[in-house]
């Protein structure tokens, strides 16, 4: 059976980014199979998407029978589950730049914390910009509750 991830609750941009410089700093132990540097890499693909644009869209129904409910149950619920899928693109592949994901995690949540537009979701369509914000929040909390800070322990 799996480890019990630990209870981690994000509200916001600035709260994402402590966490991840608190991680950065105190050190961690996983709990899954990324490290702090590739879920950085996987959430700054849906940050930067969700401020630039991803480029591509579900079919409409797919979003409307599937996507758009799954996202609703996702802020609904305030959580997500071990195993969901994702975009095969945002999964991080061989080697990465911890270093450089993790200060561009930071600034992207600057930029996102000052947006006042955002672009659609490819799952769900169109997002307000708080609910994009509930669910960058959400998502940030599920992969980083991943990672136990060596001061936790």
């Amino acid at each position: 059976m799996a480890e019990a991830l630990r209870e981690l609750s994000l509200s916001s941009y600035p709260e994402i980014a402590a966490e991840i410089e608190r991680l950065e700093r105190a050190g961690y132990r996983p709990l899954g199979k990324w490290n702090l540097g590739q879920i950085c890499k996987h959430l700054n693909y849906y940050f930067r998407g969700s401020l630039d644009g991803f480029g591509f869209m579900m079919p409409w129904l797919a979003r409307k029978f599937w996507g758009r409910p799954l996202v609703m149950k996702f802020l609904v619920e305030g959580s997500m589950r071990r195993g969901q899928m994702t975009a095969p693109q945002s999964v991080p592949k061989g080697e990465v730049d911890d270093a450089a994901e993790i200060a561009a995690a930071k600034e992207l949540l600057s930029r996102l914390e000052t947006a006042d537009s955002v672009h659609p979701s490819p799952l769900a369509g169109e997002l307000s910009v708080e609910e994009w914000k509930r669910l960058h929040c959400i998502h940030a909390a599920h992969h980083l509750s991943f990672l136990v800070p060596e001061e936790q322990e």
